[in-house]
């Protein structure tokens, strides 16, 4: 096999990992987990403004363990891998997560990544991450339904009493 093409698979393949292994931190809250996947300058880059160092990243994954969240699962898609020179590389990718919380709702998230990748000490981090969220939705308590249900086939129906005494099914 070229060389060319086995650097790039392996790098593809270590980008790929290093992504699903932050959402499964993330979705997890385990901040510790987090701190070894980046590095000790990683810059963190949001509308809501940047942060720079470890610390300052692990300050938004603190916030995030320490919310509403009751369970987060993040999914990635269309991840694409490009080199920036010497053994930096740009990681490209969509999300979507969907969280629940103990207020009820529901909320679906999506957007995307634009991470720098590296190699520290034999293992790839996270130099820097952007991300980008696209859109927000809310989904209402009343529009979920128990997680024992299947998920095919009739749902259960429900009956609501509108502002006006009349019955609403759903």
């Amino acid at each position: 096999m070229d060389q060319a093409l086995l650097k790039r698979l392996e790098v593809f393949h270590a980008a790929a990992e290093l992504m699903h292994r932050y959402q499964a931190l993330v979705d997890a809250k385990d901040v510790d987990g987090l701190a070894c996947l980046v590095t000790d300058d990683v810059e963190l880059v949001r509308v809501q403004g940047n942060r720079k160092g470890r610390e300052a990243f692990l300050d938004l994954y603190r916030e995030f363990a320490a919310s509403d969240v009751e369970l987060a699962q993040h999914m990635l898609t269309n991840l694409q891998v490009s080199p920036l020179g010497g053994e930096r590389y740009q990681v490209d990718a969509c999300f979507w997560v969907i969280t629940t919380h103990r207020t009820g709702e529901a909320r679906q998230v999506w957007g995307r990544y634009r991470n720098d990748i590296v190699q520290a000490d034999g293992e790839w981090r996270i130099a820097a991450k952007r991300i980008s969220v696209t859109g927000i939705a809310i989904v209402p308590e009343d529009a979920l339904v128990p997680a024992d249900v299947t998920s095919f086939g009739p749902l259960p129906r429900r009956v609501t009493t509108t502002e006006h005494g009349g019955e609403r099914v759903r």
